[in-house]
């Protein structure tokens, strides 16, 4: 059966519910931030869902016709986005397989339809990926053509708008990172794990060989990053536990903490202190048979939510949503209900 799990901060508890529709592994979630329903962007095709939960009932809606659900095929790369200006709200996504690694789409929620956006300079599959203002950001990116790449990208929402590349130098960029927006321009950026030695842009930082097979190593590591406008950026901490991003491209503001939710653990960063504290992710998104790439990708899909009038101990409730497909059952799925997973 498909469930929807959700995790409580800063209590760390766990509930979990029936969702009406099947999620594949590798499909792609964000929070409209108006109604606080979910949007589901469906691995593999252009098909967007609504989900809506209450209590513990949750109903789902499709909002693409036929047509629009075929308009691209969105990959385990890609990243999903929610911006809203002046009352219109739209989902974007970046990056498609193939040639696509450099192409945004948006969806406008009130037409329910897709539209191109220009192609960034350079691939933005696996990429940090956030809006600021009515502005897209993107950091670092991967193509299998091009391998990786640590270039800040910057395009206007607006019509019209085009492509800005900062001029700093690149960030160093081996596995898919997550990222937000701060005060004054300046962004904070989760680096996928790589092996490094040295702090992050001083002139002591170098990258070692690429080992796949060393993420517990002592020169393995993420690193929590401030990025100015101009692409300048400087290393803030080391994250407690190496990490990567695969599953959203985004970190999220609680208070005075920048929430980092990666393919194995959640780290909090306290700003003012600059201490780290972590919970584990719920057993149930450990217990997954998707196959090993995949699971490598990130088979379930998560966004943060954010509950209106709803307060504990004095902050805002937030919490992680997995959808995904449970044990058996998602193995009889991916092999006889649903198209190939792609690949980014």
């Amino acid at each position: 059966d498909t469930r929807l799990v959700e995790m409580e901060f800063p209590s760390g508890v766990v509930r979990s519910l029936q969702l009406p529709i099947d999620v594949r592994s590798g499909s792609r979630a964000v929070q409209h931030a108006q109604t606080g329903d979910i949007l589901v962007l469906e691995n593999g095709s252009s098909r967007v869902w609504r989900l809506s939960v209450a209590g513990h009932a949750a109903e789902a809606c499709q909002l693409t016709n036929a047509r629009e659900a075929a308009r691209f095929r969105s990959s385990l790369g890609s990243r999903l986005l929610f911006h809203c200006v002046g009352g219109a709200a739209s989902i974007v996504v970046t990056g498609t397989p193939g040639r696509g690694a450099s192409t945004p789409w948006q969806f406008d929620l009130a037409s329910a339809a897709w539209r191109q956006l220009p192609e960034a300079p350079s691939a933005i599959l696996s990429s940090a990926a956030f809006v600021s203002g009515d502005a897209l950001v993107i950091v670092g990116g991967w193509s299998k053509e091009r391998g990786c790449h640590g270039r800040v990208q910057t395009l206007p929402l607006a019509p019209g708008g085009a492509w800005k590349v900062a001029a700093g130098p690149p960030i160093p960029w081996r596995r898919p990172g997550a990222g937000c927006g701060g005060a004054g321009g300046q962004c904070f950026v989760a680096l996928g794990w790589m092996e490094c030695q040295g702090t992050v842009g001083s002139p002591d930082f170098r990258l070692l060989r690429r080992n796949g097979a060393q993420q517990r190593a002592r020169t393995s590591s993420s690193r929590l990053c401030a990025v100015e406008g101009n692409g300048s950026f400087a290393e803030l901490s080391t994250l407690p536990c190496a990490d990567s991003f695969e599953h959203n491209g985004e970190l999220y503001m609680l208070g005075e903490e920048v929430f980092c939710i990666g393919r194995d653990h959640v780290q909090a960063f306290q700003l003012s202190t600059r201490t780290w504290r972590s919970w584990p992710l719920p057993r149930e998104l450990r217990a997954d048979s998707s196959n090993s790439w995949v699971k490598h990708c990130g088979s379930w899909a998560f966004t943060w939510l954010a509950q209106a009038g709803c307060l504990a101990g004095g902050e805002a409730k937030r919490g992680v949503h997995g959808a995904r497909q449970w044990a058996r059952l998602e193995f009889h799925v991916q092999e006889r209900r649903t198209p190939k997973l792609q690949r980014p």
